[in-house]
């Protein structure tokens, strides 16, 4: 086995509820035991077959050899991680927001400051959960559960943090390129790093990354929808002025510029039903339900996709449509690129095609100075992002609908919704932290930590049928958390370990309306603060019965701090009064929610070190769940729905996640994976309900949305000598991936299908070069990712029935195939 296949082929290795992969000279060196995996989930190097904790961690060689890009490539094989790109405002399948599931706990408002799942750099946070370039990762480790004892805020059900590559103790060169001509998709990449003196290191890298549009747009095939380019440049810089003193510093810079997302929507006409709270549906002809008489006219009523959402190639090929033209009216253009300067939080002209553009940096500074036998750690961060995205609200192309309206000056013939948003958010870290010697029987962390983000809000506004229009308020927000933390760990005998671990954080939020639902700025601004103070404990006992396995118990508790329904502060009193009929608990400031895990794990080590397995069993609580409800009222005989955020949700999390590897000669690995995440809700008042089938009640016992209950894959890889009297070698390998279905909201009358992803390889590398050839979702599985409860504007506008029901769908990518090559010198 050559040096460059021992970097290349990956080896599945196990954690806690994860698997990990690894590089393949472990498979050489098997009869002598795989070699110790390191992890930092605690702050510290420790190995992860003996941390008691639930981790799956991907080195730089997996992502490599698995072809991973994104995060919706890792989450594939992580069980109890579950990442769409729908998560963000309006169902939109794109990259304006990224919100992380764990574990089957779907959250509300999941994304940006508020989220409940964070990416973090080297141990800082970003908020916003953007990841960095694959190509820079040197490690990837996710962790499930509350996190909040040592990552603090945003942590409530996991964390994901990309460990960085650090420069090489040689020079040296990465070029990478890959192609596919499918979608015209391609990659290219190119790193370079080495010594500068003997205390001095530094990498710079660089990549340019397309995934070509997958789907025509029906009214105007020559557009390909769904298309994304990311280019990044970043440099590392490791300085060790002495044995005791080591200085990192990490720099990015990304700019992602995507075309018109591929997302689309099932809306009246296209195969309702009539659902009702049971779960069970009827034709729309049929009589209504006893007691509903007189009421056909209200959302509910008129239906709902019910039972499991069709397949791409089962609906009309017109669904897959969009109007992705700015070019070719002045009245439109105008509205988006010369619009009331209130409505704005930048130059809309920063991005002046359909489609989103962000621009971002990131960059961390560490220091870990070893003074005697005691670590002091220093870590920096700073973050900024800004991101604008145009996009049509209709989901479906409207040029061929009239405007009913189309004869006022201000508005376009056709039925047009093209919305504009923008968002900006930056976030500062500081935290400091000392490390006792890891050589003694009692050791301890403690630390102090600062986190500040601030946003000057978001604007969404555009154009609909009766002309420009702004469409919610700009809130400015602001975050500040000081909090101090701390572990104590006290080996009990040689094998087992007692470990106590907590944080106190205050959670000081502050947001201040500087643009109104009534489009102008408040004549006095009216400031929401809030301070949510609390204590995050983690307590765990781990027993180590053999070498490099370990079982063990652990109980943790996380918080996500609460926030504002600003919306009620300003709302006249008959609104108010006619809302808090609907819902009596809405106030103005939402309570912290609160999450209990109970967890067991057991890893094990077998055969000599050519087999590992795990097993985790978890029980979790979700507890004053901040639950965002859509409340239909009426005031003064006209219908009003708003957007409130109660603290009514209550549910159950049990699962079981088991994973297992084995070598099984020296020349092929065999790895699987099963996640099973069972969510059951105890108690809810279900705003969105109410629009599904016209109540409120209902869902106990139902399912949270948006993730499976069940995921699980398996993979393999088989190397050999090509036996040419050369040193190549080459290698097959297979990565098949199954997601169960997902609820669309918490009526669950609407489910997507269960689906099944496999990606073949098939390479030739030597000492320096690899050559692939690949084939991606080789069965072609065209099953819609997910699904979200929407609004069918063509309908909701009151010309044809206040419908606002619909199903907005992501889209997978059909089977591409492709080839790349990496050259390292």
């Amino acid at each position: 086995m050559n040096k460059f296949q021992r970097r290349f082929v990956p080896v599945l290795l196990l954690g806690s509820s994860a698997i990990l992969l690894q590089d393949a000279v472990l498979l050489a060196q098997a009869s002598d035991g795989l070699d110790e995996i390191v992890v930092t989930a605690r702050k510290r190097e420790e190995s992860l077959m003996e941390v008691p904790l639930a981790i799956t961690a991907f080195s730089a060689e997996s992502i490599e050899s698995m072809g991973m890009a994104q995060l919706n490539d890792i989450q594939l094989y992580t069980p109890s991680l579950s990442f769409t790109n729908m998560q963000g405002g309006s169902g939109r399948n794109d990259r304006s927001s990224n919100a992380l599931v764990f574990r089957g706990l779907s959250l509300s408002a999941n994304t940006g400051i508020t989220a409940g799942g964070q990416v973090f750099l080297d141990g800082a946070p970003v908020v916003g959960g953007f990841s960095p370039s694959l190509v820079d990762v040197e490690r990837v480790e996710i962790l499930k559960g509350p996190q909040s004892a040592y990552f603090g805020r945003s942590t409530f059900v996991g964390a994901i943090n990309f460990v960085m590559k650090e420069p090489g103790q040689e020079f040296g060169a990465t070029i990478g390129l890959e192609y596919s001509p499918t979608n015209d998709s391609h990659e290219q990449t190119v790193s370079v790093e080495g010594p500068i003196g003997d205390k001095f290191g530094i990498r710079v890298s660089a990549r340019n990354w397309e995934q070509g549009g997958y789907i025509d747009n029906f009214a105007n095939p020559s557009v390909k929808l769904g298309q994304r380019n990311t280019q990044s440049l970043s440099t590392n810089l490791v300085w060790t002025p002495s044995d005791a003193l080591k200085i990192k510093g990490f720099f990015n810079y990304f700019v992602d510029e995507d075309g018109p997302g591929a997302q689309f929507f099932l809306g009246d006409g296209d195969g309702f039903q009539r659902a009702y709270p049971d779960g069970t549906c009827d034709a729309l002809s049929a009589p209504m339900r006893p007691g509903f008489e007189g009421r056909e006219t209200e959302r509910w009523a008129l239906g709902v996709t019910c039972g499991t959402v069709p397949s791409m190639s089962e609906v009309d090929p017109s669904i897959f449509s969009m109007d992705e033209t700015l070019t070719d009216n002045a009245l439109l253009t105008d509205t988006l690129f010369n619009p009331n300067p209130n409505w704005v939080i930048f130059d809309p002209n920063y991005h002046r095609k359909h489609g989103l553009k962000r621009e971002a940096y990131q960059g961390n500074l560490r220091i870990d100075w070893d003074f005697g036998d005691y670590t002091f750690t220093s870590q920096t961060a700073y973050h900024t992002d800004k991101v604008q995205n145009i996009l049509d609200l209709n989901y479906r192309d409207g040029r061929p609908v009239a405007n009913p309206l189309g004869f006022l000056p201000t508005t376009l013939e056709w039925w047009n919704t093209t919305l504009l948003n923008q968002g900006e958010q930056e976030d500062f870290s500081q935290e400091f932290r000392v490390t006792s010697p890891q050589d003694r029987r009692f050791r301890w962390t403690a630390g102090l930590n600062y986190f500040d983000a601030h946003s000057p809000g978001g604007t969404v506004y555009g154009n609909l049928i009766f002309g420009p229009f702004f469409t919610s308020a700009i809130t400015q927000r602001d975050v500040e958390t000081p909090a101090i933390f701390g572990a104590v760990f006290f080996d009990i005998n040689d094998k087992l370990t007692l470990t106590a671990e907590g944080r106190y954080q205050e959670d000081k939020i502050t947001e201040q309306i500087i643009v109104g639902v009534n489009q102008m700025p408040p004549a006095t601004p009216e400031i929401l603060s809030g301070t949510y103070t609390s204590f995050a404990p983690r307590v765990s006992l781990d027993y180590k019965y053999a070498d490099n396995s370990t079982a063990y118990i652990l109980f943790s508790r996380g918080y996500r701090p609460g926030r504002f329904n600003g919306v009620l502060n300003n709302a006249p009193q008959e609104e108010l009064d006619a809302l808090l009929a609907v819902a009596p608990d809405a106030s103005v400031q939402v309570d912290e929610e609160q999450l209990d895990n109970y967890e067991f794990g057991i890893k094990s080590t077998w055969l000599d070190g050519r087999a590992r397995t795990t097993l985790a069993v978890y029980y979790d609580e979700w507890i004053d769940g901040q639950v965002s409800n859509s409340i239909a009222f009426s005031s003064g005989g006209v219908a009003n729905l708003i957007s409130i955020t109660l603290n009514n949700g209550k549910a159950t999390l049990t699962g079981v996640e088991f994973e297992g590897q084995w070598a099984a000669t020296d020349n092929f690995v065999l790895m699987g994976s099963l996640g099973y995440n069972k969510t059951e809700i105890d108690e809810y008042v279900c705003g969105d309900c109410n629009l599904v089938y016209g109540s409120f009640e209902g869902v106990e016992g139902n399912h949270l949305p948006s993730t499976p209950e069940l995921a699980y894959s398996l993979g393999g890889q088989y190397t050999r000598d090509l036996s040419l009297g050369t040193n190549w070698e080459w290698y097959g390998r297979f990565d098949w991936a199954h997601q169960g279905s997902r609820f669309m909201d918490y009526s669950n009358v609407t489910e997507t299908s269960a689906y099944d992803n496999l990606n073949l390889r098939l390479g030739f590398t030597n000492e320096n070069f690899m050559i692939e050839a690949f084939v991606l979702n080789a069965t072609d599985n065209d099953e819609f990712n997910q699904a979200t409860l929407g609004i069918d504007l063509f309908t909701f506008t009151g010309f044809g029935g206040p419908d606002k029901n619909a199903t907005r769908l992501s889209t997978p990518r059909p089977r591409e195939y492709g080839v790349r090559a990496t050259y390292r010198f």
